[in-house]
């Protein structure tokens, strides 16, 4: 991501950064993954911060950036199969708790979420963010905290990680036929009608970012 745009002369040694903002959406990505991206590369030394009038991100050397480059993959891959199996345990117990406790009012604004992914087929970036806020608000209605707390976290950290990870073209409408099909095992309410749901769910998932499937543990 940012550091591609740096490799591949986006931006030179001295050049200054745009506003935060800004590079976001000239890299068509989220803040806080541009706020993740300058982090890791002000800890390698390839940009600094200018304080003061006329301040802020600068290039300050690109000597460090393909060792930078040579990490990011290897320590993505490794974050995100720690996410995802962390994720194989928890999301499923988060849906069974919302299939417990949440309402038919609850569930219809989860099913709203689902009809606008089918808006959002040809917007990448859009669909991801409905697609997380989708899991995101199954931990919300599983109505534990912990459990809410954990989706939200392990989403922003896909988010940041996605943005580096070179992986192929995601389907998404089979990820739409995905998430119709969690929303009917929610709805259904039964046990083993969810966890068969989530496992062909988070599998598709594993299979797209890690070129696998995992296992449960429980």
């Amino acid at each position: 991501m940012l550091a591609d745009a740096i490799r591949g002369g986006l931006y030179q040694t001295g050049d200054l950064l745009p506003a935060e903002r800004d590079l976001a959406q000239k890299l068509g990505v989220s803040r806080t993954v541009v706020r993740e991206a300058i982090a890791s590369l002000r800890r390698a030394d390839v940009v600094s911060v200018r304080r003061g009038v006329g301040g802020g991100t600068v290039i300050q050397s690109v000597a460090n950036l393909p060792a930078v480059l040579a990490g990011l993959h290897t320590e993505s891959r490794d974050s995100l199969r720690s996410l995802l199996e962390a994720r194989r345990s928890v999301e499923p117990a988060a849906a069974l708790l919302a299939a417990k406790r949440a309402s038919v009012e609850e569930f219809a604004g989860l099913e709203r979420l689902v009809a606008l992914l089918e808006d959002h087929l040809v917007a990448p970036e859009a669909f991801f963010e409905l697609d997380a806020h989708f899991h995101v608000a199954i931990g919300e209605l599983s109505k534990n905290s912990v459990v809410a707390e954990f989706q939200r976290e392990t989403f922003n950290r896909i988010s940041v990680i996605r943005a580096e990870y070179p992986v192929g073209r995601v389907d998404r409408e089979r990820a739409v036929a995905n998430q119709q099909d969690t929303m009917a095992a929610l709805k259904s309410r039964r046990r083993a009608r969810i966890i068969a749901s989530l496992d062909n769910h988070l599998g598709a998932v594993e299979e797209y970012f890690l070129g696998e499937r995992l296992r449960f543990l429980w």
